[in-house]
């Protein structure tokens, strides 16, 4: 695994060079924002030398690069061209927002997404298996904003208008005002957002745990054990469910950066302050510092999710070695 590590530098070297080439090469001026017509001169041209705008290519990445391994140090991401705050305190201040969302839908997908699998494996060509796989099929196929949209929609808009008022959930943001930090706010807020990001996970999920099961159902062991009369219940949950998880845990790793990814649509949607509504406003702005940071950030999280998925398939399955 110390290997598979070594391996990933060389990835997020790419990542970062190819990364710094598009925003430099993006259509724009990264300095039109300083030239304002209230500004002096000899100031925009400070700025500019300021954030090493004025520097070649090659000089601008050698110096980005070199200051961004160093995260102890708060101005080692370079400053936010919107507000001047250093770019590493920016992201910081969205991240736990973020955990939270991704972390809810997580254990939501895991919790709703292994049984409905395996009930469609037992229940194989049953109007069961029918209407789950039709659902997962659909629930996956329907584009990430629609869904968000039709979630805002129903949950917070027709419920409230069909109780009179009486329940209907939040539709934006993370808290409600003069209620900062209160917990069930907070979870209150993250109800339709969360239901949103973990659709799609559920579809996929149940959809690929379906197919892992009916392989292992299919297996001699699994069929011995029918044969020796052992209870359903324990031929299915002891020699088949066991054997069928050791493809699903790999989701785990591998469902980080898609629900990273997710988060970009769905906060926007519901207006909710983490990392995803981040990258839009960023590049809404032009604030290349905090783009370039945050892009970063998604290759490493795709990277670190490859290899958390490579580390949980060898603990399940001691036959794998790297």
């Amino acid at each position: 695994m110390f290997r598979r590590g070594i391996q990933a530098i060389p990835i997020m070297f790419g990542i970062s060079v190819i990364v710094f080439l598009i925003i430099y090469l993006s259509p724009g001026d990264p300095t039109a924002r300083f030239r304002v017509p209230r500004v002096p001169p000899e100031q925009i041209q400070a700025l500019i030398r300021a954030y090493g705008l004025d520097k070649p290519l090659l000089e601008q990445y050698v110096a980005w690069i070199t200051t961004f391994v160093q995260v102890w140090r708060p101005e080692a991401w370079g400053y936010s061209f919107l507000n001047g705050q250093p770019v590493l305190d920016v992201i910081l201040g969205r991240v736990p927002a973020t955990v939270r969302l991704m972390g809810a839908s997580l254990i939501i997908t895991i919790i709703f997404a292994i049984p409905i699998g395996v009930l469609a494996a037992v229940k194989q060509y049953s109007w069961t298996d029918k209407i789950i796989t039709t659902l997962a099929t659909i629930g996956y196929a329907i584009p990430s904003f629609l869904i968000g949209l039709l979630i805002l929609y129903f949950g917070g808009v027709v419920l409230k208008q069909w109780t009179g008022g009486a329940l209907g959930f939040p539709l934006f943001g993370m808290e409600s005002l003069g209620k900062r930090g209160d917990w069930l706010d907070i979870a209150w807020h993250l109800v339709l957002p969360v239901t949103s990001l973990a659709i799609q996970q559920i579809a996929a999920w149940a959809r690929f745990m379906r197919t892992s099961m009916l392989e292992v159902l299919h297996q001699d062991y699994v069929r011995t054990a029918r044969a020796k009369g052992l209870p359903r219940a324990r031929v299915l949950g002891k020699h088949a469910l066991r054997n069928a998880l050791i493809p699903i845990v790999t989701l785990l790793g591998l469902s980080v950066p898609a629900l990273l990814a997710g988060a970009v649509i769905t906060e926007t949607i519901f207006s909710y302050p983490g990392l995803g509504s981040l990258v839009v406003n960023s590049v809404a702005g032009r604030d290349y510092p905090v783009v370039l940071a945050l892009t970063m950030l998604g290759g490493l999280t795709v990277v670190l999710g490859n290899l958390l998925a490579d580390v949980l398939y060898g603990v399940v399955d001691p036959r794998i070695k790297y």
